[in-house]
């Protein structure tokens, strides 16, 4: 691209902005200009229009000549149905409304369109496109991309979808996004982050420089294979955050990348190995099915999350020789064997925090969590996160280890308990063999991991009303007698 001048965006002309009339408020402009908010220089003011939606800093063009022109140079052109005054379809159905749903994406092209006919195209930090699309409006979303791409943009998010079908098949072929925009682009493209949702990406452009300064890469149910990611990677010099959730075109993913710092890869249904080189990584998180993860250069790396979804699968298999772990979450599907665990040693031994979510009841096998802090004997916090239902109080008899004593483990927390009673078991053990704990944490309210490090709390019903009831009359009575004065004991 030679020119740096964003595309001319075409306008009906029942799109232009009408002549304004003369009124008495006209007449008052140069007493306007000349005190309050207008008196503020252009840049001050053009960052307040920034905070508003773009409908409501066009507005602000028939207050004085002063203001005339300054929507026009707003920092983040955010498009979407709020920011446009545009009302959610209450069932949007793709079968029942689909004339209106047609007509709803002929509105919102027509009031994009008209914005960026009129917007200057200079110092953009942040371009947004958040409506359901298809390959059907390509030729528009081309000139917004091309727009963005030639305004400098530094973020640009793309999401063709609505937060109803973002798992949904779509009816219609996805976008494919204009890589082409983005090549040879020389010293003037400065894009820091990209997210793209709902479309796909295929023909690589052999000089991708728009994407040497790109520091943070979101994939979003795209459309992409794995010879067309790798190319994309090896073009992200800077890349320092890597996003791939439910691509499920993407069978081997390798990432070489010496930048890089945090990586996520979450439900790629399709995938089978993951190959990771990257000597600055901290943070890796993977869930899904069982996959085969080589760490093939992660030196640093001191997080570590692993979420399977599917019975029998074991995330313990996926852990690798790590010097640097600090922190290790882990999804069971189902119960973790004491054996398991041995086959394993010498993994943990630098582990400070272990994070446990149990999908079943362990019964006798919650002794793996003792067998697992034994082979971590510098943990400081055990975080369990169950998520199973009320069952009657009984004698389980477990046998646990004599030589066992958690010397460094002063934080115990207990997410989504419902009485059951291989954990309180496993409390009471605990409690005996943990010289320095300070902290116990029981809380009934149930959480569940949803990737980029976020938890998401359990909808409220009756049925799970009555069963943090019970679970907190269990802890009460059984549990809060048990503990010794110099232990810190919340029950939630």
């Amino acid at each position: 691209m030679g020119s740096t001048s964003p595309p001319a965006i075409p306008v009906a002309d029942d799109c232009k902005p009408p002549k304004k009339r003369t009124t008495w408020c006209s007449d008052q402009q140069s007493v306007q200009s000349h005190g309050g908010i207008s008196a503020l220089p252009d840049d001050i003011l053009i960052k307040i229009l920034s905070l508003m939606t773009i409908r409501e800093a066009a507005l602000t063009d028939c207050l004085s000549t002063r203001w005339r022109h300054l929507w026009k140079k707003v920092k983040n052109v955010i498009l979407d149905k709020h920011n446009f005054g545009m009302q959610t379809i209450a069932n949007p159905n793709i079968h029942e409304n689909s004339d209106l749903l047609n007509s709803e994406a002929t509105e919102f092209v027509h009031k994009v369109n008209r914005v960026l006919h009129h917007h200057s195209g200079n110092g953009i930090e942040k371009f947004e496109v958040k409506f359901p699309l298809s390959s059907t409006h390509a030729s528009d979303l081309d000139r917004w991309i091309a727009f963005a791409a030639a305004s400098s943009a530094e973020k640009i998010f793309i999401s063709l979808h609505d937060k109803h079908d973002i798992g949904a098949p779509q009816q219609s072929e996805p976008y494919k996004f204009p890589l082409k925009e983005f090549a040879d682009m020389r010293d003037y493209c400065w894009l820091r982050v990209l997210f793209l949702s709902m479309c796909s990406l295929e023909t690589v452009p052999t000089n991708l420089s728009g994407f040497s300064h790109l520091e943070s890469l979101s994939l979003n149910c795209v459309s992409i294979v794995d010879e067309v990611f790798l190319n994309i990677a090896s073009s992200c010099h800077a890349l320092r955050e890597l996003w791939l959730k439910k691509c499920n075109q993407l069978i081997h993913v390798r990432i070489s990348n010496s930048q890089l710092v945090a990586m996520e890869v979450n439900g790629c249904k399709s995938l089978i190995s993951i190959n990771v080189h990257a000597k600055k990584l901290e943070e890796f998180s993977y869930m899904g099915h069982k996959v085969d993860i080589e760490y093939e250069c992660a030196p640093v790396l001191s997080e570590l999350n692993v979420h399977f979804v599917k019975r029998n699968e074991c995330p313990l298999d996926c852990i690798g020789t790590l010097p640097a772990l600090q922190t290790l979450t882990m999804q069971f599907p189902s119960r973790l064997q004491e054996s398991h665990v041995l086959h394993h040693n010498g993994r943990f031994t630098g582990l400070k925090e272990m994070v446990l979510c149990l999908m079943k009841s362990w019964g006798k096998s919650i002794i793996s969590v003792v067998y697992l802090l034994k082979a971590a004997p510098l943990v400081e916090t055990l975080t369990l996160e169950v998520y199973d239902n009320i069952r009657p109080l009984r004698p389980l008899n477990i046998i646990w280890p004599e030589d066992f004593t958690a010397e460094a483990l002063h934080t115990i927390r207990i997410g989504g308990f419902s009485g059951e009673p291989e954990l309180v078991d496993l409390l009471f053990f605990l409690l005996g063999r943990s010289p320095v704990l300070k902290t116990l944490l029981v809380y009934t309210q149930r959480r569940r991991y949803q990737g980029y490090n976020r938890w998401q709390r359990y909808r409220w019903t009756p049925e799970d009303m009555k069963r943090r009831y019970y679970a907190r009359g269990v802890a009460f009575t059984l549990l809060a007698p048990k503990v010794p004065p110099t232990v810190k004991l919340t029950i939630s």
